[in-house]
């Protein structure tokens, strides 16, 4: 007989043993993902590293890990469990990990800890590398030509030159070409013809509304909302569109990426007296939030880091960041520079004054304001920066100094040089300003022409009632006597706020406090004679009697008060500012940190900034995590070809033209976007689809949809229907399908109406959130197209604008509409169509066609 042991031994043989834990593939990773935060090259508590076997057995103040590691991080204490900042591990990692050192902790041969943090390819100055040796139409060229090169990959011949009309005309304007505009291109035959096509569309207006969207993406853009549908303003300002329009005349105007950054963050202070610079402001004022200023730095301080540095600081919040050198202190050190942040409201020239910035009350209603203009300003200069923890303002560390503003020192070896910027008195008191004084006259004289002509009217008429003509001559005495009133108290701020003798300020402080109150009593004599105007018509209606006889009332109570206010005064040389007055002092801190940003040595700006350049014109970034190149975000595809953008960008005035034009003019641009995926053959390895199907290095063109506000523009565009005027405040989306103006100019905002039905089909952008737009392609967009009412109204005229009569009308339409000719197919399929349906079916039928939003 067979002994048993043996028999069991058989059986277990049978039995397939599991794997040993393999620490590349699983453990490594485990321990990067959960521990190195805390115990790798960025930190090294208790003196732990666990970034290599060697280092893990070493271990630190408490010896080797493997005698504790399990104990840590199956602990029932929170406060001793491991890790503390993130999720606990699972019974299946813990598992893993138990039986990975009861095997003995193996580890790899050579293991490289990690490297200093510090030393991470996107902390290091911008250096311009060489240029390859690849030929090339321009060094754009040279660098992915090498890339290329080194990954055995052949580019695509250049694209046809009707597709390449078309992507550029949607690239840099936003609208593609209309029939008349291919024609021209393709009859000439000049070697630069497509180079001077590219410098008209750079000068074109319709380029800086093109790109706006674009920054517009990336700098988060929204215009007010909170409480939209009660008119209630949470977030952002009513007048924030001022913002969106010095986008657009920025960029027209070819402003380099380095001044618009500043007067972004610091116009207030580095150009004080410019109205026009002065909106830019709005990047900070989006984030504001009525209900809690905290919020308003928390959202400034993860998008000013995320827009302009590349780097997530909000991660920095709640603790020390998990991958960058960025300690907690470095976080509250960022937002002391915005600490002191305010929001003011000016005069706009040729508007009413829109009086001053309605600060958040409880159970106050902030009605939107829509005239004047909203800047940024440092409100409180002693503002205090508190430290506080777990991302709570209320767990503030009492026994913690406030801390000083300032940046990381690993991203430059100079920190902020910070000084106080003293403002000049205009800018401190905006009523002094000649256009502003200029704008109070002129309506106030035009009040008065008003009342002289209604006055005149009125007695030139036989039927007109007394009252009617009282009322008329109160009204006139009112709007003159209001002009006295604005010539004393502009006459007394000139020389409150200049050089007069105390003396002659004074006398022409009580000139201009008697002339106010002469206006006040002339303003209730006027209220009182409509009020018994009203009252001398006669009615029927005992409610509205009894309303006008209050309003008799109150306007009688009015005039008494205002009288014995005149008579005597309480203050006889207190009168009401022209404007409110602000700080003589700014900090300088968002000055200094807009100088910093913009250093030649920065690591990051540059590189950011052209990384999204680029993303828009190739439709893939040359870095993946476009709003992080820290350690945990992407590498970059071609890191040479990276520095050798942002260096060019910089050392070009940071003109953003300038590299538009580089990259539109590259072969790498113009090349096909055609896709050609073989059957599997022998030789199918070789082909570039094959080897590179995500195209990371370019040996094709990517093919992208159009944006939603490119897909409505165009079809008004191509009806000859979009209306070219430039700015203004937002339209609401509900007339989005009526309007003829370009989508760029249509409200934006998170909440319910912030975008029309066909942009949120269309991928519109998301105001919160937008540094990459998703893309989908989804059969509903079909069905709001052919659904559209826009495109109902309007394909008639673009059948119109093709020429309904055109014996070659198909082939018309498909070059007005897809900038192509018709294949032959196209064509047949086409004819027969047009044997039952009409051509204007046909236009929408294209204007649904897969060609016309994508762009090849």
């Amino acid at each position: 007989m067979r002994p048993r042991g043996i028999f069991i031994l058989g059986l277990l043989a049978l039995v397939p043993r599991a794997e040993a834990v393999d620490y590349s593939s699983q453990i490594k990773p485990l321990l990067k993902q959960k521990c190195y935060a805390c115990h790798g090259g960025l930190k090294q508590k208790a003196g732990l590293r666990l970034d290599t076997v060697q280092l893990l057995l070493k271990g630190g103040k408490s010896g080797s890990a493997t005698k504790f590691i399990i104990e840590r991080v199956t602990a029932m204490d929170e406060h001793k469990r491991m890790p503390q900042e993130a999720a606990a591990l699972s019974e299946e990692q813990i598992a893993m990990l138990r039986e990975w050192i009861d095997a003995g902790a193996p580890g790899l041969a050579n293991e490289v800890p990690e490297a200093d943090p510090r030393q991470h390819w996107a902390f290091q100055s911008v250096r311009r590398p060489a240029l390859p040796k690849a030929a090339g139409r321009n060094a754009i060229d040279a660098f992915v030509n090498e890339a290329l090169a080194a990954n055995q990959l052949t580019p695509l011949p250049e694209a046809t030159r009707s597709v390449l009309l078309r992507r550029v005309y949607v690239d840099l304007i936003g609208l593609p070409p209309k029939r008349e505009e291919l024609h021209a291109f393709l009859a000439d035959t000049a070697p630069d013809a497509y180079e001077r096509v590219v410098e008209r569309l750079l000068h074109d207006p319709r380029h800086g509304e093109r790109w706006a969207r674009h920054w517009m993406d990336v700098w988060r853009y929204s215009d007010w909302y909170g409480r939209r549908t009660a008119n209630d303003v949470w977030n952002s300002a009513p007048q924030i569109w001022r913002w969106r329009d010095w986008i657009v005349k920025s960029l027209n105007a070819g402003k380099g990426y380095d001044r618009m950054l500043s007067e972004m963050l610091a116009a207030d202070e580095i150009a004080p007296l410019d109205d026009e610079a002065a909106v830019a402001t709005g990047f900070l004022i989006r984030n504001w939030y009525a209900l809690n200023p905290n919020q308003w730095m928390r959202d400034t301080i993860e998008h000013t880091g995320k827009a302009f540095l590349g780097l997530t600081f909000n991660c920095a919040h709640c603790h020390d960041h998990k991958y960058d050198p960025i300690s907690h202190e470095d976080y509250f050190r960022f937002r002391a520079i915005f600490e002191p942040l305010g929001v003011r409201q000016d005069r706009w020239p040729g508007e009413a004054d829109p009086g001053p910035f309605q600060e958040y009350v409880y159970v106050t209603q902030r009605k939107p304001n829509r005239l004047g203009a909203v800047r940024a300003f440092d409100k409180q200069s002693d503002a205090k920066t508190w430290f506080y923890t777990g991302g709570d303002e209320r767990n503030r560390v009492e026994n913690k100094p406030p801390l000083t503003p300032g940046m990381p020192t690993f991203l430059s070896a100079q920190n902020l040089a910070i000084q106080p910027v003293s403002l000049p008195t205009d800018a401190v008191y905006p009523g002094l300003r000649p256009v502003i004084q200029e704008t109070e006259l002129t309506s106030r004289m035009n009040a008065v022409t008003r009342a002289e002509e209604e006055l005149l009217a009125l007695t030139a008429s036989p039927e007109s009632a007394a009252t009617a003509l009282e009322k008329a001559r109160m009204t006139l005495k009112a709007a003159r006597t209001a002009l006295t009133s604005s010539i004393a108290r502009l006459a007394a701020d000139q020389a409150k706020f200049g050089d007069a003798p105390e003396a002659q300020k004074l006398a022409l402080a009580r000139k201009a406090g008697q002339a106010e109150r002469d206006a006040a009593v002339a303003d209730a004599e006027a209220a009182l004679a409509a009020a018994n105007h009203a009252m001398s018509v006669p009615t029927s209606d005992a409610k509205a009697v009894d309303a006008l006889k209050k309003a008799q009332t109150t306007a009688q109570a009015a005039l008494t008060k205002a009288e014995a206010a005149c008579a005597n005064p309480k203050s006889p040389e207190a009168y009401t500012s022209m404007t409110s007055v602000f700080p003589a002092q700014s900090t300088g801190r968002r000055k200094a940190l807009a100088e910093w940003l913009t250093r030649r040595d920065h690591p990051l700006t540059a590189r950011v900034a052209v990384n999204h350049l680029w993303m828009r014109h190739f439709q893939e970034p040359l870095v993946a995590s476009v709003f992080d190149f820290g350690r945990n975000g992407a590498k970059p595809v071609n890191p040479a070809l990276l520095d050798w953008l942002a260096a060019e960008l910089m050392e070009n005035g940071w003109s953003m033209q300038h590299l538009h034009r580089l990259i539109v003019t590259s072969a790498a641009y113009r090349r096909s976007s055609r896709t050609s995926f073989p059957t599997r053959s022998g030789d199918e390895l070789e082909n570039s689809s094959y080897k590179d199907p995500d195209n990371h290095f370019l040996w094709r063109m990517n093919a992208s949809r159009m944006e939603a506000e490119v897909v409505r523009d165009s079809v008004l565009h191509l009806a000859g229907a979009l209306d070219p005027k430039m700015g203004g405040q937002e339209l609401e989306n509900t007339e989005a399908e009526t309007s003829a103006r370009r989508s760029l100019y249509f409200s934006c905002h998170p909440e319910v109406g912030g975008r029309s039905a066909l942009a949120a089909m269309f991928d519109a952008p998301e105001p919160t959130d937008c540094y990459r737009r998703s893309r989908s392609v989804l059969p509903q967009q079909a069905l709001v197209m052919t659904n559209s009412k826009l495109v109902h109204d309007h394909s008639a005229a673009l059948a119109r604008q093709i020429g309904t009569d055109a014996p070659d009308f198909i082939i018309a339409a498909f070059e007005h509409i897809l900038s192509r000719t018709p294949t032959e197919i196209e064509l047949v399929s086409c004819h027969d169509f047009l044997k039952q349906g009409s051509k204007e079916s046909l236009v929408r039928v294209l204007l649904n066609h897969n060609d016309f939003v994508t762009v090849r």
